[in-house]
């Protein structure tokens, strides 16, 4: 009796699958290492895209800087600088990256926080406030970053699907 082609296909299937737990079972130092590195890179692989951050880095950092250089606004239009920033990776990214575009923009708002925090340590006071309450006052500017850098992602992204979809 000839067997059909999805007979054969199954077989050779069910191999490859049983030659892959065989293989996993084996205790080599070697193929451990390889294989929780092909792992881990699968299942981050689609999680975070270090492209994608390093890109919405850079867009943060001008909008943030171009915002900040606003004379009397300030910190506001360093603010406001970040949610145009992240808008226009949500706009134009054809992938959601909200985990790259949080972490980008916490960062980035919480140096610029703490940094802010440097022009008052020519003050004798203002070294004292930098020690005490430095880090705190980054990690507000890292809070409020990351929701920022979410929200004006997701605005962004709301906008091009409202524009790509047929009415």
């Amino acid at each position: 009796m000839a067997r059909s082609d999805e007979e054969v296909l199954d077989e050779i299937v069910d191999e490859d699958i049983r030659s892959d737990e065989t293989a996993a079972d084996r205790s080599a130092p070697d193929t451990e290492a390889a294989d929780t590195s092909d792992d881990a890179a699968g299942r981050l692989g689609g999680l975070f895209s270090l492209k994608a951050f390093l890109l919405s880095a850079a867009l943060i950092a001008v909008g943030v800087g171009g915002g900040g250089a606003i004379p009397i606004v300030g910190t506001l239009g360093s603010l406001g600088g970040l949610f145009v920033a992240t808008f226009v990776v949500g706009l134009v990214a054809a992938e959601r990256r909200y985990l790259e575009t949080a972490v980008a923009g916490g960062l980035i708002v919480g140096a610029s926080f703490a940094l802010s925090l440097l022009s008052t340590g020519v003050l004798p006071v203002g070294m004292r406030f930098f020690r005490e309450y430095g880090l705190a006052f980054g990690g507000v500017g890292v809070g409020i970053g990351a929701v920022l850098a979410v929200v004006g992602h997701y605005f962004g992204r709301d906008l091009r699907d409202g524009l790509t979809q047929e009415i």
